[in-house]
């Protein structure tokens, strides 16, 4: 995507091998790619396959995965395929994805693994000090540039995978911005990715990966912790994962978080609030990142929240008023009611 490239450092993206243990497949010969379209419809034909994360979409030939995107959609118009683009901001994320963009070259790929929200969002969210160019900010502004997509919400949004070091340790191993992050990642635009272990506080710093792939507990012969039936689990990891089930649970009935609008207020002293919406169901999603509690009023909120007395709270099920306060380092998620 870069206007300025030389044809040698494209050549070395394309045609390089990503790493010496994984082979690159030569795309551009014509049997290479009539049998990776083929292979790849009858997989779906066979299987029931609905859907295809492509890794490493970066480093693919663009034009070829068009043209097997499209033989996949003309046999099978609800298919989803999403890729693997972790490049560095939104800007060149959406070149991968189906884009507002004027280029000559048009990607037909629904979506893409949100990386840009990861890294430029919900992690300098909840791990660097507020202000008007760090902290939640960047969170807002990362959103802000859902412009460029023609369809933001296909996106899938993550925490964490197999990758890079696993959430719970990106946040400092704190209990309470780990809530906060997985709160954010069930109410956000998005078709939210879980990976495995994290919902039971896995801890693991990536490099080398196999610290962050290590066994799920339960199963396997000597195992002392079973996280299925939830035995031998901490107190905290039972309670997270408990946390966990309940958002994933809700987001199964909501329709407004599944497929609803979103809108964003911009942050102050580090509160950020933002709505999903849509003629049934009304959510308020309060995240307070500032290291003091903060006073939150619907009033305030108007756009939104005009006909609505308060809500109920997710997690805790607490009737909330037209006024209340979230403590620190917290998140509410708020379904409004008359």
């Amino acid at each position: 995507f870069d206007p300025y490239h030389s044809a040698a450092d494209a050549k070395r993206m394309i045609d390089g091998w990503f790493t010496t243990e994984m082979p690159d497949i030569n795309h551009e010969h014509p049997m290479v790619e009539r049998y990776l379209t083929q292979n790849a419809i009858w997989s779906v034909e066979t299987f029931g396959v609905d859907a295809f994360r492509v890794d490493t979409y970066k480093y693919c030939n663009v034009d070829v995965m068009n043209r097997l995107n499209k033989a996949l959609l003309d046999e099978y118009p609800k298919i989803f395929t999403f890729g693997e683009c972790w490049v560095d901001g939104v800007a060149s994320q959406a070149y991968y994805v189906e884009n507002n963009y004027n280029l000559p070259f048009k990607s037909n790929l629904k979506a893409t693994s949100d990386f840009s929200l990861l890294f430029g969002g919900i992690l300098p969210a909840l791990n660097e000090s507020n202000g008007w160019s760090n902290g939640v900010i960047k969170l807002y502004n990362t959103l802000a540039s859902d412009y460029l997509y023609k369809k933001a919400n296909n996106n899938v949004t993550f925490l964490d995978n197999h990758d890079m070091t696993r959430i719970h340790s990106s946040l400092g191993e704190s209990i309470p911005k780990t809530k906060m992050a997985y709160a954010w990642l069930y109410t956000c635009r998005g078709i939210p990715q879980l990976y495995y272990g994290s919902e039971i506080l896995m801890k693991g710093i990536s490099n080398p990966d196999g610290w962050v792939r290590l066994d799920f507990p339960g199963g396997w012969d000597g195992d002392k912790k079973n996280a299925f039936t939830e035995t031998g689990l901490t107190s905290d990891e039972a309670d997270f994962l408990h946390y966990v089930q309940a958002l994933g649970a809700y987001r199964t009935k909501s329709s407004a978080l599944k497929t609803g609008n979103m809108m964003q207020y911009i942050p102050e002293d580090g509160l950020y609030v933002y709505f999903r919406y849509d003629n049934n169901q009304t959510i308020m999603c309060v995240m307070n990142t500032d290291n003091k509690s903060r006073n939150v009023n619907l009033s305030k909120y108007a756009e939104r929240t005009t006909g609505f007395k308060g809500g109920k709270e997710l997690i805790s099920g607490n009737q909330i008023g037209a006024a209340f306060s979230i403590p620190a380092m917290s998140m509410q998620v708020i379904e409004l009611n008359k």
